[in-house]
């Protein structure tokens, strides 16, 4: 398996990929290749998440944009909203033990994906 920063690499890309043909902004395939496969702490891989979402979110808007695939007053309204939720949801995630957020995560996703496929 490859170790550090190739690794780091392979997750960017394939988080990459992920936002570009799904949209998911690569969180929810950052924080469990950072904690699963790296060891990085819940928490630190969280905010490490959030970091990358930056240039990578920025590349695919681009291209969107670019595509005209954008409706900007969703955009817009999703963003001021989600900015509030960000700093509410970073100052939460801190009191939440470890192991609590990890498997509320983890039923978060398992929920998303059986919504996606019997929807």
């Amino acid at each position: 398996m490859p170790t550090g920063s190739l690794l780091y690499a392979l997750i960017g890309l394939a988080a990459g990929l992920a936002s570009g043909c799904f949209g998911i902004g690569g969180g929810a395939l950052i924080v469990p290749a950072l904690t699963l496969l790296c060891g990085v702490p819940y928490h630190v891989a969280v905010g490490t998440s959030l970091a990358l979402i930056i240039p990578i979110t920025f590349a695919g808007s681009l291209t969107n944009w670019k595509l005209h695939t954008i409706d900007w007053r969703i955009a817009g309204a999703c963003a001021l909203a989600g900015m509030v939720g960000a700093i509410l949801g970073s100052l939460l995630i801190q009191k939440v033990p470890e192991l609590i957020a990890r498997r509320a995560f983890a039923i978060f996703l398992l929920y998303s994906a059986w919504r996606l496929w019997t929807k």
